[in-house]
């Protein structure tokens, strides 16, 4: 199977870092002693490996059905505490059982379809309270326009497979990508309210949600199962969180620009910024690092928020 080198893309790599971030403010409410991390980890398990190096007897799995994927996991294990499924995610998912302990879930997807909502509300009905379930869609609004960028078919194909968990079934969908991001949030949204609706006594509380390109625009949203009247102390924990995003409030861009190791150093000395980062930084470097000044100070700018989930791509010699 084809993988897209997603281990080398900051936009994806500062979403992959804000989830860990995000289970450590989980920490101040809960033991994580009692979760279970589960996720497509995908052929180099890069979260799996962040998430060792803070929780070493955190039992892990990665759940996979491309047997030629799977060797090649194997062949980057990087700790013999994870544990490779290999299974069909909606297999899996009948199958759960939790046991008794929590779960952290990260619906990893690389597309958008209805069964992945379907997944999604699935598993939000079955996983204990106080567990993590992040979903990550493809949020491509182009694809439901015609060839000459014109409402038609693709729009009516799009009401016709998610008007079910469409806030107004009747409307298109927009082509700006933070509009069609927050209109894709607002379906996990209904998706949510609709799967935990028979319970009486449970919710969904969000905590994050960002857009992002990394080759195809993305949506990701991470929020927790409670009991309702548990909200309130899940936002105070997390209302501190600078990415924190407690409200179903439109989702935050995650647009880092591509920086050498020298620039990043040069930069850090001028972080944080308390004011117009993009162009203070825009100044210290001097020069531009995109087609023109609005792009490059809007890159930096984005830098100058999520410069701490920036990973490092250094050149190695085996």
């Amino acid at each position: 199977m084809k993988h897209p080198p997603y281990h080398l893309r900051p936009n994806k790599a500062v979403d992959r870092l804000a989830l860990i971030e995000a289970i450590r403010h989980l920490e101040k409410i809960y033991d994580i002693s009692e979760y279970t991390y589960y996720s497509l980890g995908g052929p180099y398990l890069e979260e799996f490996r962040d998430l060792y190096e803070l929780y070493p007897t955190l039992k892990m799995i990665s759940i996979e059905e491309d047997k030629e994927t799977i060797k090649r996991q194997k062949f980057h294990l990087p700790f013999r505490t994870i544990e490779l499924k290999e299974d069909k995610l909606k297999s899996f998912l009948t199958a759960y059982e939790p046991e008794g302990g929590k779960s952290i879930f990260w619906l990893d997807y690389t597309d958008m379809s209805y069964a992945n909502f379907e997944d999604f509300m699935y598993l939000l009905a079955k996983v204990p309270v106080g567990s993590l379930i992040k979903i990550t869609l493809r949020a491509e609004s182009k694809e439901y326009f015609d060839k000459n960028n014109k409402v038609g078919s693709g729009a009516e194909r799009f009401r016709r497979r998610f008007g079910a968990i469409m806030p107004d079934p009747s409307t298109d969908p927009p082509r700006k990508h933070n509009e069609f991001a927050s209109l894709v949030q607002g379906m996990i949204q209904i998706a949510a309210q609709k799967a935990l609706l028979a319970s009486g006594v449970l919710a969904y509380q969000p905590i994050s949600s960002f857009f992002y390109s990394d080759g195809t625009h993305m949506l990701t949203l991470t929020g927790i199962v409670c009991e309702k009247g548990k909200e309130r102390e899940i936002r105070r924990v997390f209302k501190q969180w600078q990415f924190a995003n407690l409200s179903w409030d439109s989702p935050r861009e995650i647009a880092v620009p591509f920086l050498s190791v020298k620039e990043r150093l040069h930069l850090c000395r001028h972080l944080p910024c308390k004011r117009k980062a993009g162009s203070t930084l825009h100044k210290k470097l001097g020069y531009l690092i995109e087609e023109n000044k609005e792009e490059t100070e809007k890159k930096l700018e984005s830098y100058a928020k999520y410069y701490r989930c920036y990973p490092y791509f250094v050149k190695a010699v085996p």
